[in-house]
């Protein structure tokens, strides 16, 4: 496991590199991590499937967004829009990387960074070979629906910003999440998509894999479409981690 730190713009992004034992060079998974998370994510899941792909021979790059962890940036700053950059120069480095296959290279995101991995894919579909979303964002319009009522309403009405456990969320973030459809993207990606989904998922209920579901309908890439029974929207349980790691090794080490 190697400290790496990346270019993005102004900012550096940091981040922790896996790389197996064995003769190089690996085929690899970018990481990228949701909204107020970071590259460990909830009950280290992140670190748990990284290292379980690690022994199956496959690299993996765990990084901060600017603005979160230990990346440059400040949170406030941050918007949907500036992450997926942020992810291209994770693939850029990535694809640099000695160690790694630039022909064989997936992505993995959860959350708000599913839709972010969504995003990236449509943007460089010859550079990612398969992409994994857990719990992922697939209408963020939606999300403003659910911001835009009660209190946050009111902060919006007195200031550019909301007040979210602790973090300033500003109206622009808002305002870029209007424009960007992670759904459509998937549909228009050619790779291997895998879908996984808490049943209980109460931050990003399990309607939004069903929408990435039916717009990948009429695309002509593989899709694998997972409902976990009982797991909430970062699977924090044993038995739910456990099954979707297995999930996650079966894909990549199909389609990688």
């Amino acid at each position: 496991m190697q400290f790496v730190e990346i270019q993005s713009g102004p900012n550096t992004l940091r981040g922790m590199l896996h790389v197996p034992e064995g003769e190089r060079p690996f085929p690899a998974v970018m990481f990228c991590h949701g909204f107020t998370g970071q590259r460990i994510e909830a009950h280290f899941l992140f670190v748990t499937i990284a290292r379980r792909l690690e022994n199956l021979g496959i690299a993996s790059l765990r990084f901060d967004f600017a603005g979160s962890g230990e990346s440059d940036g400040e949170f406030a700053d941050m918007t949907m829009s500036a992450e997926v950059d942020d992810a291209a120069a994770a693939l850029d480095f990535l694809r640099r990387h000695p160690a790694v296959d630039a022909a064989r290279i997936g992505a993995l995101g959860l959350s708000l960074g599913g839709g972010v991995a969504a995003l990236l894919a449509v943007r460089r579909p010859a550079d990612l070979r398969a992409l994994a979303l857990l719990a992922a964002v697939a209408e963020p319009a939606r999300i403003l629906s659910i911001i835009r009522t009660g209190r946050f309403e009111s902060e919006l009405a007195r200031r550019d910003y909301i007040d979210w456990d602790g973090l300033m969320v500003r109206r622009r973030f808002l305002q870029d999440l209007e424009d960007l459809w992670p759904a459509q993207a998937a549909a228009s990606y050619p790779g291997p998509l895998l879908i996984i989904h808490g049943g209980e998922d109460a931050t990003c209920p399990p309607t939004e894999a069903y929408t990435y579901r039916q717009a990948r309908e009429a695309s002509s890439g593989p899709t694998q479409f997972e409902i976990v029974r009982g797991a909430d929207h970062t699977f924090n349980n044993l038995d739910h981690t456990e099954t979707v790691c297995r999930l996650l090794e079966g894909f990549f080490q199909q389609h990688l």
